[in-house]
């Protein structure tokens, strides 16, 4: 038998690295899922993270005074 204890498998520094990437760049696309729908960069990166995810088809923003605002009866 062998006297060497077992540890648990841990990720690498660039495994890291490189799965944080792929999530930044997914979270992005889902943010620009969120401009297709009429709001601004931003509004869909709080978007993404409030909603779980890219808008539905009746979500999105409208024009309004102060920017776009959200709604979820969007028919743009």
């Amino acid at each position: 038998m062998s006297d060497t204890v077992s540890r648990p498998w841990r990720p690498t520094r660039n495994q890291k690295i490189v799965a944080i990437l792929v999530l930044l760049i997914a979270w992005t696309a889902m943010a620009g899922s969120w401009t297709d729908k009429g709001c601004t960069l931003p509004q869909g990166y709080m978007f993404v993270i409030s909603h779980g995810g890219s808008p539905d088809r009746d979500q999105g923003c409208e024009d309004e005074p102060g920017g776009p605002e959200y709604t979820d009866t969007y028919y743009g």
